[in-house]
């Protein structure tokens, strides 16, 4: 006989997989058709498009909560939610944005206080045909909303009327409190609902009050199924033969008896019904037919060794506490049951650290780069942001390549002009576009609601790559950075997008009262993140000490998580010429380049330069079409500038404030006799040479 503590090859923990058909998804497709309609077999999937179809009725109440993939209800942020406690429901869309971002269905709860009683008829591939004929009666008496279950097969129909507590029979349960629906928005019958309380009280009338106790919370898992498992072998060899399948030889009077002590011990060690369903169908005893093709038998088998619970109030907060105690208990064996301890050929095994940009930002985490005002951080991080979209090293460092989301929460107005001095590339590397994309329109972080519409927006297509907040202070509004809730808050909210959208976020945030004071705001920030850059400007010595000008700056990686902290690197910021203005004066920004030393730098033309460059140019211009035998005028020139303009682009003032210096100087002279009767313009150097 085995001994207690050894775990025999069909039970071991992690190997399974002999057993693993009993865990596999139903087939979809509908065992006949109960309305007489055309097949509406929906996919596992939701289906978003659809929720608009569910009534006002249900969508105007803030009763809703996420469903999960094994049904388990959750709150909008992922956590378990309960059909008892309003705390944990939320209002439709802020339910449907988060739903749509995960993939999850929705689900609607109902109280005692709304008015609505929901009757679920559940479809099988085994459903004999008259339950089938039963079920259309259902749908074509009650003559209300009805739609298609997740499964696309099974039916609820939404009524107004009242039952108390849940009733079931023959693949027909009915509910109007303490329990909540998916709704898919499937419709079967697009119709209001509507009250029904007489036929309500007919159909119950006839169907047994549920006794298999309170309605079993769903929670997620405390332990893996390995580790849970672990536990239960270890309880005894009574556990062991039971799971062999046993139960005779142990003295049990029916099956039923042993699947009730199974089961006991398998939620003892769990608080998931779902995970004991599971573990329970890989036991020998978990084959027979009655645990296999549903969840009826399981649950009720569940609720008993739950105990007993009732669905009133008093009770379910009594059962809460149990709950909790039970919960304790298993938090508590687990700390002594389930650490893993890794040897140095585990070790080995575990994947290696990854780098966005080699030696300085690290895949995945939560970083900031911060400065004082007039360090040009912003600057530095939109040439961070570009380098990396593109792949291209960063100040001698690798960068591998990955989608970049940048979200300026101010000075938007000047990020064309930004992005557009990058792309004219001083010592930049050929790229044609930045690759970033930007997001310009206000949001607020700390609302919920808009966090999740940018997980909606950006999901999926950022993963491994980078979002950048800019700055802190404007993505959380009115917070309080120097308190260590309100700066707590904000790296909650930081480290939620960074796991709900597997990327890395970096933050620009603003220095201290002094250079030295580091990140402004509570000391917590930086204990979080996992990457800083410390954005500066080198004060000069004296007067004669011109090794940084006022357009050079440097960062230093204050903080690297499994890398090498202290690096510093100078950069400068090359003014740069983009074009003219409708008023014909020059458009600059800034570009980082690496450090040059000030002999080097190429600067804008100031709007002397411009302006001679344009006289010099209209100049020659009316010069070439006097000798040509034409009789230029302003007019006239203004409608030749696109002939000439990749030659030299002018506006129309730049080109009319260039004739009037051109005359002020007396290098032009108007004289009669232009097209039209109008003056025209003569170049006084040609005029004299005619006169000689």
């Amino acid at each position: 006989m085995d001994s207690t503590n050894s775990v025999p090859p069909a039970a071991k923990v992690g190997t399974f997989d002999h057993l693993q058909p009993a865990l596999q998804a139903p087939q979809h497709g509908h065992p006949g058709n109960p309305l007489g309609h055309p097949q509406q077999t929906a996919p596992a999937g939701p289906l978003p498009a659809q929720w608009a179809n569910l009534p006002a009725a249900l969508r105007d109440r803030r009763q809703w909560v996420l469903a999960g993939a094994d049904k388990m209800p959750l709150t909008i942020d992922g956590r378990a939610a309960s059909s008892t406690d309003p705390t944990t429901w939320a209002d439709f869309d802020s339910v449907c944005r988060a739903a749509e971002a995960r993939n999850l269905h929705i689900g609607y709860v109902l109280t005692e206080d709304d008015p609505f009683t929901c009757i679920d008829m559940d479809v099988k591939e085994t459903t004999p045909q008259e339950h089938i004929q039963r079920f259309h009666k259902i749908v074509e008496e009650f003559d209300s909303y009805t739609e298609h279950s997740r499964s696309g097969k099974g039916l609820h129909v939404w009524v107004e009327g009242k039952i108390g507590k849940g009733r079931r029979r023959e693949g027909v349960e009915v509910y109007s409190q303490e329990r909540y629906i998916i709704c898919t928005g499937n419709v079967v019958k697009d119709k209001p609902i509507v009250a029904q309380q007489e036929r309500l009280q007919n159909m119950i009338s006839q169907m047994p009050e549920t006794t298999c106790g309170a309605e079993l919370v769903e929670v997620l898992p405390t332990d893996t199924d390995e580790g849970v498992m672990q536990r239960a072998w270890e309880s005894g060899e009574k556990f062991q033969r039971l799971w062999r399948g046993e139960w005779e030889e142990l003295g049990f009077s029916s099956q039923s008896e042993a699947d009730a002590s199974l089961m006991q011990t398998l939620a003892f060690h769990s608080p998931s019904n779902e995970q004991c369903r599971r573990l329970f169908r890989m036991s020998a005893l978990g084959k027979r037919e009655k645990a296999t093709k549903n969840d009826t038998y399981l649950n009720r088998t569940l609720a008993v060794q739950r105990g007993h619970v009732t669905r009133d109030a008093g009770a379910a907060a009594h059962g809460k506490q149990i709950a909790d105690a039970l919960i304790a208990t298993w938090e508590a064996k687990r700390a002594t049951n389930v650490f893993q301890l890794l040897t140095d050929h585990d070790l080995g095994k575990l994947p290696p650290l990854r780098w966005l940009v080699k030696g300085f930002i690290p895949v995945g985490g939560v970083g900031a780069l911060f400065g004082a005002s007039g360090t040009f951080k912003s600057f530095l991080a939109l040439d961070l942001l570009a380098h990396i979209a593109n792949g291209a090293p960063w100040f001698g460092q690798r960068v591998r390549a990955a989608p970049v989301v940048y979200v300026p929460f101010e000075g938007r107005g000047g990020i064309p002009r930004r992005v557009a001095a990058w792309r004219l590339g001083y010592g930049k590397f050929g790229a044609t576009s930045t690759g970033i994309s930007f997001l310009m329109e206000p949001l607020n972080l700390r609302d919920q609601a808009d966090r999740d519409k940018l997980v909606m927006t950006l999901k999926s297509k950022i993963i491994g790559g980078v979002l950048c907040i800019d700055t802190l202070a404007q993505a959380g509004g009115s917070f309080d950075e120097n308190s260590s809730e309100g700066m707590g808050e904000m790296i909650a909210i930081f480290q939620e997008l960074q796991r709900r959208l597997d990327c890395t976020v970096l933050v620009v945030h603003h220095s201290g009262k002094s250079e030295g004071a580091g990140l402004r705001g509570h000391s917590s920030l930086h204990g979080a993140l996992d990457f800083v850059i410390h954005v500066w400007k080198k004060v000069a010595k004296d007067k004669d000490d011109e090794e940084d000008g006022p357009l050079d700056a440097r960062f230093t990686m204050r903080k690297v998580k499994d890398g090498e902290s202290g690096i510093e690197c100078p950069f400068t910021m090359d003014k740069l010429n983009l074009g003219n203005d409708e008023d014909g004066d020059p458009i600059t920004s800034l570009a980082v380049a690496p450090w040059r030393a000030p002999h080097e730098r190429k600067q804008a033309p100031d709007a002397a330069v411009l302006a001679a460059a344009d006289d010099a140019f209209v100049n020659k211009w009316i010069r070439q079409l006097t000798s040509e035998g034409q009789r230029p005028t302003g007019r006239g020139l203004e409608g030749m500038r696109a002939a000439v303009r990749a030659e030299h682009d002018m506006t129309q003032k730049s080109l009319r404030d260039s004739l009037a210096r051109l005359k002020d100087r007396g290098q032009l002279i108007e004289e009669q006799g232009g097209p039209s009767g109008s003056k025209w313009l003569r170049p006084v150097d040609t005029c004299t040479a005619e006169h000689g």
